[in-house]
């Protein structure tokens, strides 16, 4: 069976028709756009604070420990409600907090604990957000626009990483890091309108093959044989029922278990030498400073971009399995490459290979998951597929500040010498390669 076939495609702007989906791909679209000023100014106020890449690395932490211990949370609230009541909640808590941020860089009174506290609380939003984010779409389009939704919503997700960084970059080093955040807070303010335009009544429109519906009934009936009052669609369950339903539903399922497994491992080795890396490279190695760190960040998402609209042109693509691992391979080998590269044009294209293959398993992984999951489930499941990447990524970050302030050729030559090890040695396993 393959990934993506050609009968599941429908035009890439079919989904733009659909009134819902229209306003939540416009809010999400501008306030990304603004998230990129925001991702380029916290992390380089960061550094000049401290020019520590421990500090850099523990602030990253700081926001992704409570994100990742909150995430399992945020899919259960989001079955038990909906996703855009969770989605406005949180960006109402995002207005507050970056209009804080930035009067405190406006003022001059910035310290490191300022943004220590700010990260966690973005974290804490962050936990709520994503899984109602990624859940939300299987309720506003139809089974077949699901990979074309999928493909729009990354594809210019990317876009805007391709555009977003360097002129954040610019933007700071001419107007001030408090521009950055500012223009942050007036993008959420303006995803927050598009979301409350929305029609309330979202429900699934999703129509499944008989081959689908089979196979989904097989996973519930070997999810509820493991329970002993499944409650799945019980909407007064408890949060901690709640969480353990996910975690049960996940564990029996193994082909799902094998990937959320393998993404693991593979993403506590590339998240953190990739983040607290290429800052570091700003910093240390290329000219430039912001601009310079704007640039990768940039080709990051030409990348990106470039890797998200494969599942919508290739006519096959491999079976998920065998997808992942060669992608993941790549990724090793482009890191362990940044180890040596001497100047940023190199490390630009170096990272948009990087970014091509992050974004063409994002689209086919997300939409692989829609589609095998019950709608009740959707949440809580795509808040595990979050915590693959999410709840590993405090360990990458701290790591990658110890290695970072050791060398950089240390940090990139053991993480992507290791993801690389790692992902030959996975390809001899059968049962990951033959996961479709």
């Amino acid at each position: 069976m393959k990934t993506v076939s050609s009968k599941d495609r429908v035009p890439l702007w079919q989904p733009l028709t659909v009134r819902n989906f229209l306003l939540l791909y416009v809010g999400e679209s501008v306030s990304l756009l603004g998230d990129q000023f925001y991702l380029i100014a916290l992390p380089w106020l960061t550094i000049q604070l401290t020019n520590s890449g421990v500090s850099l690395g523990t602030v990253l932490m700081a926001a992704a420990i409570p994100r990742a211990v909150l995430m399992l949370i945020g899919g259960v609230v989001s079955d038990r409600f909906s996703p855009r009541l969770v989605m406005l909640v949180s960006n109402g808590f995002r207005v507050v907090l970056t209009i804080l941020l930035t009067a405190i860089v406006a003022f001059r009174v910035t310290q490191l604990w300022h943004l220590y506290l700010f990260a966690i609380s973005f974290g804490i939003t962050d936990g709520f957000f994503i899984p109602a984010a990624k859940s939300i779409i299987p309720s506003l389009v139809t089974k077949e626009q699901l990979v074309a939704s999928n493909t729009l919503s990354q594809g210019t997700s990317q876009l805007i990483l391709l555009i977003g960084p360097a002129l954040g970059g610019l933007l700071i080093a001419t107007s001030g890091i408090e521009t950055a955040f500012a223009i942050d807070a007036a993008t959420f303010i303006f995803t927050t309108v598009t979301l409350l335009l929305m029609k309330s009544s979202l429900k699934s429109n999703t129509v499944t093959t008989t081959k689908e519906t089979v196979l989904r009934e097989e996973l519930k009936e070997a999810y509820n044989s493991s329970i002993q009052n499944p409650t799945s669609t019980n909407k007064t369950i408890s949060l901690i029922a709640g969480i353990g339903e996910g975690l049960n539903y996940a564990w029996h399922n193994p082909a799902l278990r094998a990937v959320l497994l393998v993404l693991v491992m593979l993403n506590f080795l590339f998240i953190g030498p990739l983040q607290v890396g290429i800052t570091s490279l700003a910093h240390s190695r290329f000219p430039g400073g912001a601009v310079a760190l704007g640039i990768m960040n940039s080709a990051w998402g030409g990348g990106g971009l470039l890797g998200t609209l494969m599942p919508q042109v290739l006519k096959n693509l491999p079976k998920l399995g065998v997808l992942m691992l060669s992608l993941a391979s790549i990724q090793g080998l482009g890191l362990f490459l940044l180890s040596f590269i001497p100047n940023i044009i190199l490390a630009s294209i170096t990272i948009a290979v990087l970014g091509l293959c992050s974004g063409c398993f994002t689209v086919v992984g997300i939409t692989w998951i829609q589609k095998r999951t019950p709608p009740e489930m959707l949440g809580r499941v795509m808040s595990l597929g979050m915590l693959s990447s999410f709840g590993i990524a405090p360990f990458s970050y701290a790591l990658a500040g110890v290695l970072a302030d050791l060398n950089l050729t240390i940090l990139f030559s053991v993480a992507g010498g290791i993801m690389l090890l790692s992902t030959i040695f996975l390809t001899v396993n059968p049962s990951v390669r033959k996961i479709d």
